[in-house]
């Protein structure tokens, strides 16, 4: 008799179980990428490969303490990003469950029972009368029962590998929660800033607009203007006035919005946020210029594809319904019909067997699910293609967007600076005696419109950089591993 050694014969058993899995391997997708996005292959552009530490934490590049502070805060206290936490939670539970079904399941027993004897005869009663019979009888059993049922076809262990997929998965949705949320409160803080500047220089239009007025107002006293010009210039003060009406709505709900997205009470952060600041801006031009970086960083896309791979594990599963079911039982006890003799060795009792199940007559139950497991596998499939696609979509378009706002807020600095000069000499000439208050009113206050223009894009081009951020994976955290729990035999 040839003697195996346990290490070996465990693995021998192993491999046997592994090579009888039934149902598709996951194969990793390899989509086809182009080398670089558009938009980086203009040397003009100056677009760098960005390192992936500097693109989880894109905003502290924009170098404004109190936009770090809020997206720190909405990271710690935002409730939907709790929310997303504790689906890793369930799914991590979901797996541990998946994988204690591959291991024998011990139970302690113990029964007492009355039993009615229905054989066609009686049982000795024993006892102080040995000779009297009885037709029923009690029954003590005290031990411990053994189930396993052996994975051989993999149906067990395609349930696991789903499960930890779907664990993955969840993760991944955590991360791009974070990255959301982080994009969120970089364009409202942005937006907000932007009211602000857009308040005060409304305000400033505003007093040259009633100075304007007032100069009108004594011409058509005078005889020196029409009256339909002192009403365009009171129309124009009413314009001003509903305008900002509006900016100061615009800025009491982006403040709100921020309040929500940090898990805060409304008009908390109302004193913090009161005084005017510059609209954040960043210079750094360091971002994921090769698509493949970018799906290879990006949560949903990772996401999409732990879907897929958990659906083909879940396809495999619904196969090996087909194949038999082999279970092993064993009892380990004591037992018998008098409790005063239940704990002496002659109550000592085991026994052993198994089981093997194997489905005949469904009516296509089985088939119908191993048709809905391919449906859905190739459901995930499509939605990893699309995914893909609208990230490459995105990418593109985020990258091209924030150039061009770029090129017109460097116009529009360059028109700015002009005005300015100009309105400087109009007020100028003014002094000297060579114009009119007027035409100086009339210089600052195209000076003051072509500002609000400046303004309104730099927040526009501090948002549209915060999208490519976002629509390359920036902003969540690195890609976690979500380890096993530790394997506990009870509970």
């Amino acid at each position: 008799m040839i003697r195996i050694p346990f290490k070996t014969s465990a693995s021998l058993l192993a491999a046997l179980l592994t090579g009888c899995m039934v149902g598709p391997d996951y194969r990793k997708p390899d989509p086809v990428l182009p080398d670089r996005w558009t938009p980086s292959r203009d040397a003009s552009n100056q677009l760098q490969t960005a390192d992936i530490s500097t693109l989880m934490t894109w905003w502290k590049t924009f170098k404004d303490p109190e936009l770090e502070r809020l997206i720190e805060s909405a990271r710690n206290e935002n409730l939907d990003l709790k929310m997303v936490g504790l689906r890793i939670d369930q799914a991590r539970a979901e797996q541990s469950a998946n994988r204690g079904a591959l291991y024998p399941k011990i139970s302690g027993v113990g029964d007492v029972a009355r039993v009615s004897n229905l054989l066609p005869f009686n049982i000795p009663q024993g006892g102080a009368n040995p000779t009297a019979t009885t037709n029923s009888f009690n029954y003590f059993l005290s031990g411990f029962d053994a189930v396993w049922e052996i994975d051989l076809f993999g149906r067990l262990r395609h349930k696991l590998e789903a499960s930890k997929a779907e664990t993955q998965a969840s993760a991944e949705e955590y991360r791009e929660a974070m990255m959301l949320i982080s994009a969120e409160i970089g364009r409202d803080y942005s937006r907000y800033r932007g009211l602000q500047n857009q308040r005060d220089l409304l305000l400033e239009r505003h007093r040259l607009l009633q100075q304007t007025e007032k100069l009108i107002e004594n011409r058509v006293e005078n005889g020196l203007e029409p009256l339909d010009r002192l009403a365009r210039a009171k129309a124009q003060s009413e314009t001003i006035q509903g305008e900002l009406r509006s900016v100061e709505g615009g800025i009491t709900t982006s403040r709100q919005d921020i309040e929500k997205l940090t898990g805060k009470k409304p008009n908390a952060l109302l004193m913090r946020l009161t005084e005017t600041r510059d609209i954040p801006m960043s210079d750094e031009r360091r971002l994921l210029t090769q698509p493949a970086d970018t799906l290879r960083l990006r949560p949903d896309i990772r996401s999409a594809e732990l879907q897929l791979q958990a659906a083909t594990s879940r396809q495999g599963a619904a196969i090996a319904e087909l194949f038999p079911k082999i279970s092993i039982a064993a009892f380990l006890g004591i037992r018998n019909t008098d409790l005063e003799n239940l704990f002496r060795s002659s109550s000592f009792a085991w026994a052993s067997g198994s089981s093997i199940s194997q489905p005949i007559f469904n009516f296509g139950q089985i088939r119908a699910g191993i048709d809905l497991a391919e449906a859905r596998q190739r459901e995930a499939y499509f939605d990893y293609e699309k995914t893909v696609l609208e990230a490459l979509h995105e990418c593109e378009s985020t990258l091209i967007e924030f150039l061009k706002e770029e090129k017109r807020k460097e116009d529009l600095e360059r028109s700015t600076s002009a005005l300015h000069q100009a309105a400087n000499m109009a007020e100028a000439r003014y002094r000297g005696g060579l114009g009119t208050l007027q035409d100086a009113l009339s210089a600052q206050i195209s000076a003051n419109e072509e500002r609000a223009r400046l303004i309104e894009s730099r927040v526009l081009l501090a948002q549209k950089l915060i999208a490519v951020y976002k629509a390359i994976g920036g902003g969540g955290q690195s890609p976690i591993r979500i380890e096993e729990e530790p394997l506990r035999p009870w509970g």
